[in-house]
């Protein structure tokens, strides 16, 4: 077990990514403390755990875009088990369109999520980092953050925010032994992609499949990722293999960034 009774805080741990990292840190042992606004999918998450794995995780309701939600999660975590040894910060959310006719209110909820979310995770527990000096965070970025995609301009935005805001945290945290690293995956089978893909499909006239076909092409494995290959990443990140590794980026693309 490659993360046992390490106290790992997850985000966004509801479906997609975030559902497919928890269960697999479960089976690796942690001790988790697993956030969503979706409480029922959080809650599906949580019942597919097996009761060992259940006893060692802690649910709680946690937006993001709400430094007194986040804060709470952060101290309710200290309270528990008096440390954290990993924060994921996953929570995200994907809005698309062209810039020109782009709701101001889709903008406001990809920077809220996307950009302060990442900073209002890492704020909260970045002063118990520096206390116990050591542990790891592993913050979300995307392919959108190495590279363009059409009518996701203002998406790519924020992601490529949440790359430069990991480098700079790295170094800030490098003198008290903590490791701050990002992943950036690719095309991913997961609820956010598909609501993705369906609006694309509805606002272009074309069926979802072309759409889809579209996003496989991007990559060179012809294919869309399964959560649980990029959640296998996120663990590595997690782990000591990783222990030469901070402010660098992990992309999980299927090789799209190498065209």
């Amino acid at each position: 077990m490659r993360v046992k009774e390490k106290v790992t805080v997850l985000t966004g741990a509801a479906k997609g990514i975030g559902r497919a990292t928890a269960l697999l840190f479960a089976k690796e042992g942690a001790i988790q403390v697993l956030s969503d606004v979706d409480m029922d999918g959080l809650q599906e998450t949580y019942d597919l755990m097996s009761d060992e794995e259940k006893n060692r995780t802690i649910i709680m309701r946690c937006d993001v875009t709400k430094p007194d939600d986040v804060k709470n999660m952060i101290d309710k975590t200290i309270e528990s088990h008096g440390r954290i040894d990993v924060l994921i910060v996953n929570a995200g959310v994907v809005r698309v369109g062209d810039v020109e006719t782009f709701p101001d209110e889709d903008y406001d909820l990809l920077i809220n999520v996307n950009i302060k979310g990442t900073h209002y995770t890492c704020k909260f527990a970045v002063p118990y980092f520096k206390k116990q000096k050591s542990g790891t965070i592993i913050t979300l970025a995307s392919v959108a953050a190495h590279i363009g995609q059409e009518v996701h301009a203002n998406y790519c935005s924020t992601k490529a925010a949440v790359l430069g805001y990991t480098r700079g945290l790295a170094l800030d945290l490098a003198p008290y032994n903590v490791r701050v690293n990002s992943v950036s995956p690719g095309a991913t089978d997961t609820p956010m992609l598909q609501s993705d893909v369906g609006k694309q499909a509805k606002d272009r006239g074309i069926p979802y499949d072309e759409i889809k076909k579209e996003f496989e092409a991007q990559g060179v494995m012809g294919r869309w990722a399964d959560p649980k290959e990029i959640a296998t990443g996120i663990l590595y990140l997690a782990t000591d293999d990783a222990s030469y590794m901070t402010g660098a980026d992990l992309r999980l693309d299927g090789g799209w960034t190498t065209r």
